[in-house]
């Protein structure tokens, strides 16, 4: 019988050393960066050696590390080689994930973000749906907090900006609140608190958003903001093409967050190792540095 360290650990560290980073390594294997230092610390303790020097700068190799990254990478080349002549003469059956979701979060979220999910899962094949009259297995909700009896695991909470078109660069907030209509989202029949809240947040009387025009979803509202029809306050995660692109401006620095937010949402009887990469993904995409903004990798 071979007495080998964890197979997991050593393919985290193998991942860890080409990728020198434990949050690229995370990304690549579907885990979190705190999963992987877990493995590398169990490594370390079980070869009774330090593999990495880690400091503010990030992570580098001890002398020991380099010594079996380089001996891991050509096994694992090997390994790899092997499967993959398997693979060929016998591929596996493809698996296929139904995801329901909002429609903002599937367009103006999911979308920017497919090749990166493709690349880290490229087993699986994707349905994503906007209907939610069947049950699936996997669901984003917006809302409030979790709600049982699924297992809810939040993603990021909303960030609410003031933004209008480009032609009101350099103008006063009140004075355009003054002049232009409010843009409103409805959830049913009801407005979402988004102008009540950020007007709080940024000591403004309600009143500015008294009346305005009401849209039944967020994509008509942010349409009519890029074309200097009015103002809208919208999560920032959800517009971060158009503001990059310059299509949209934020009027101020005020930012409200919550009390919305994203939830990915799990049924235990449904335990399948497609969701667990999927949710791994997921988390993983949320908390990229610069926040939920835009990610084309």
């Amino acid at each position: 019988m071979r007495r080998l360290p964890s197979l997991t650990a050593l393919r985290f560290f193998e991942e860890s050393a080409r990728h020198m980073s434990f949050n690229k390594s995370a990304m690549a294997l579907c885990v979190t960066p705190g999963a992987v230092s877990r493995q590398i610390r169990l490594l370390e303790e079980a070869l009774g050696t330090t593999l990495f020097y880690r400091d503010h700068t990030g992570i580098r190799l001890t002398r020991q590390g380099q010594a079996l990254h380089a001996s891991l990478a050509e096994a694992f080349d090997v390994i790899e080689q092997a499967t993959h002549i398997v693979i060929q003469r016998h591929p596996p059956p493809r698996k296929r994930l139904t995801v329901i979701t909002p429609p903002t979060f599937a367009t103006r979220w999911l979308s920017p973000r497919l090749g990166s999910l493709l690349q880290a899962l490229p087993g699986i094949d994707f349905s994503i749906l906007t209907d939610n009259t069947e049950p699936q297995p996997c669901s984003i909700r917006f809302g409030h907090q979790a709600q049982r009896p699924c297992r809810s695991e939040l993603l990021f909470i909303e960030q609410h900006v003031l933004v209008g078109g480009v032609k009101f660069r350099g103008q006063h907030v009140e004075t355009l609140l003054q002049q232009l209509p409010t843009l409103h989202v409805l959830h049913g029949k009801n407005r979402l608190s988004l102008w009540p809240d950020w007007l709080d947040a940024a000591g403004l009387p309600n009143t500015y958003a008294d009346n305005g025009i009401e849209f039944s979803t967020l994509d008509q509202a942010i349409h009519a903001a890029c074309a200097g029809m009015g103002l809208a306050v919208v999560d920032r995660n959800m517009i971060a093409h158009e503001l990059l692109a310059g299509a949209l401006l934020q009027l101020s620095p005020i930012e409200c967050h919550g009390p919305y937010g994203y939830w990915l949402e799990t049924h235990a009887s449904h335990e399948h190792e497609e969701i667990s990469a999927f949710s791994a993904w997921l988390h993983n995409a949320a908390a990229q540095p610069g926040g939920n903004q835009l990610v084309l990798a």
